[in-house]
This record gives C-alpha cells, structure tokens and sequence, in this order.
C-alpha cells in the first residue's frame, strides 16, 4: 500500500510540476505580448521614434519626476517641402525622407528624454530637467544634420528643417508643445533655421493652421493646471 501512494504521490507531484511550468510559460508569453503591444501603442510605426502617446508618457513622467525648480526644453521641428517631395517622387520616396530624418535625430538626440515623430513631417524631441541649457545648440545640430542627410544614393535628395526651441518651468511643462510649435513657425516664416520661444514676441503670434493635434497632447495637463 505504501509503494501504491507512492507512486500516486509522485504522479501527482509530476502532474502538478507540469502545471506549474506550462503556468509559467503562459504568463512569460502574455508578459511579452503585452511589452509588444505597449511598444507598438507608443511608437511610430514607419520611424520607429516615439508616437503622440509615447510623447505624452514622457511628459508624464517628466512632470512626475521633475523638481517645481527645474526648466524642461522641447525641441519642434518641422520638415522644409517634404509635400513638394511627395508630389514629384510619391508617397514612398517620402517616407524614405522621413526615415532618414529619424535616423539623423537618433544620432544627435540619444540623449533625449524622447525623439516622437507627432505625424506628417514634425518631430519632437524632449530634454530631461537637466539639460535644458543646451536645447539650441541640439536644434543648430538638428537641423544641420537633416539637410547632410542623403535620403537615397541613387536620388540624393536633401532636406531642410526649421527648429522652434521652448524652455519653460516645470509648472508650465503642459504649454511645451504649443510654445515650441510658435518658435518653429516663426522660424519657418523668417527662414531663420531655427528660433527661440519668445513669449512677448510669441503671443501675438497668429497661426494659419490647423494646431488642433498639436494642442489636443496638452488638454488633459492644461485643465488639471486650470482646475
């Protein structure tokens, strides 16, 4: 009788070893399922930089981490006649520029707390709290780098940006994205390469153009700063 429970012992002992591990394996697989899943709601898909919702997590936590004392600096750029481009060399062409418009802030803006491709031909790139003293001097970099950037060697096609630079309080991080969005425009309007948020300079500033998307990443922050 004893050998008998036993042996049931150990067939129990194998079947619940055999539970556990395909457990295990199940959970390992759904963990990874869900870092996939969590990458790709974040990230652009034919750039591979961050998308809006991987801007605003950043933003995120760059507000929860970031002392009241701080400055955080954002970079907007925006990409000089990419639609010219489309229409001559189509759609595909276009996306090449783009990716290599990536590739090239990668280079220069590992770094960064976030590189984010907010659609179409705009970039951001947000800098951690300690290091907002140099957002213009990555933007003059930024931009020189885009138009060095040979898209295909067998069509060397180059590309221009114009860079908008914002440098703001930490209590002020929800007006980043429309600050930094009115020194680029500015920029682009005066061809001056890139430029600095200037509020008094700033805030007459009327832009002929739908921001809508832009503004829509700070709309949750802006009524908690309101309430």
């Amino acid at each position: 009788m004893s050998v008998l429970v036993a042996v049931c012992a150990l067939a129990l002992c194998a079947i619940l070893s055999a539970a556990l591990f395909d457990s295990r394996r199940k959970r390992r697989e759904l963990e990874q399922r869900l870092v996939v899943a969590d990458r790709a709601a974040h990230t652009d898909p034919l750039t591979g930089l961050a998308n809006r919702a991987g801007l605003q997590r950043a933003l995120d936590h760059q507000r929860a981490t970031t002392r009241p004392s701080d400055h955080i600096a954002m970079i907007l750029l925006d990409l000089d006649g990419l639609k010219e481009t489309n229409d001559l060399y189509g759609h595909d062409f276009g996306d090449s520029v783009l990716v290599a418009v990536a590739h090239r802030i990668n280079e220069k803006a590992g770094h960064a707390a976030c590189a984010a491709r907010l659609g179409g031909d705009e970039f951001v790139v947000l800098l951690s709290g300690e290091a907002p003293h140099d957002a213009d001097a990555l933007a003059t970099e930024l931009c020189a780098a885009i138009a060095s950037a040979e898209v295909m060697s067998e069509m060397p096609i180059r590309c221009t940006a114009s860079a908008g630079v914002a440098v703001l309080p930490a209590h002020r991080m929800h007006q980043l994205v429309t600050a930094a969005d009115q020194a680029m425009y500015r920029a682009k309007s005066t061809r001056a390469g890139t430029s600095r948020y200037q509020p008094l300079a700033d805030v007459a500033d009327r832009i002929p153009r739908n921001r809508t998307a832009l503004v829509a990443l700070e709309g949750g922050a802006s009524k908690e700063a309101q309430a």
